[in-house]
């Protein structure tokens, strides 16, 4: 893992089936909020800031935090000690969504896990591909010209993949190809931080005191 996630800015892999059906089975019990036309819809106890959001269901968050200190993330343990803090995310992606090129900025989260759940079998044709791509960034980190990205790799969504990114670097950014075939995926998103980090990002001066 280190080398291609130091080399290309993420790493693929896979988590078992058994889990990926258990974890399945709970998203899609799940409740959403109203679909955002063209966005994948967002579960109902998200927080508009992954950072605030204080609710995310137990289930989630042990899954998360086991990968934070499983033997993937072993190396920068090490170097950097356990992470203090883990944001949940959840989204579901349906025909006509598409997300554009980004990077994840809450906070300084350092790496960042996207997990595939889906009932389909995924295609190239089928859009719903994660990019990953490097471009150029302004002196505020934001893309200069998001057609001049250059992708890196193209990973289908298909039923427990498990993709790392490092998200210190904001030239590394990455996107979801419009969805055009009539079929659901699901993303459990988990980003790794560090509690030290955020202070010295003056955090309370953003998100005022009642930060995680």
């Amino acid at each position: 893992m280190l080398n291609e996630i130091y080399r290309d800015g993420f790493y693929v892999t896979s988590i078992p089936r058994e889990e990926a059906d258990r974890l399945l089975a709970l998203v899609k019990a799940d409740t959403f909020l109203p679909d955002r036309p063209g966005n994948p819809a967002i579960a109902a106890w998200e927080s508009d800031n992954p950072s605030h959001n204080n609710n995310v269901p137990v289930e989630y968050m042990a899954f998360m935090e086991a990968l934070g200190s499983g033997p993937d993330m072993e190396h920068l343990r090490c170097h950097m000690g356990a992470f203090s803090r883990i944001n949940v995310m959840l989204q579901r992606g349906k025909i006509g969504d598409s997300m554009s090129w980004h990077h994840d900025s809450y906070d300084p989260m350092h790496v960042v896990c996207m997990l595939y759940l889906s009932e389909d079998t995924w295609a190239p044709d089928d859009g719903g591909e994660l990019w990953i791509g490097h471009g150029d960034v302004d002196e505020k980190g934001f893309l200069l010209d998001p057609g001049a990205v250059e992708v890196k790799g193209r990973v289908q969504p298909n039923h427990g993949t498990l993709v790392w990114c490092l998200n210190t670097n904001p030239r590394w950014v990455h996107s979801v190809s419009k969805i055009v075939a009539d079929k659901c995926r699901y993303s459990l998103i988990g980003q790794f931080g560090y509690r030290e980090n955020v202070l010295r990002s003056n955090i309370r001066s953003r998100y005022g005191d009642t930060w995680r």
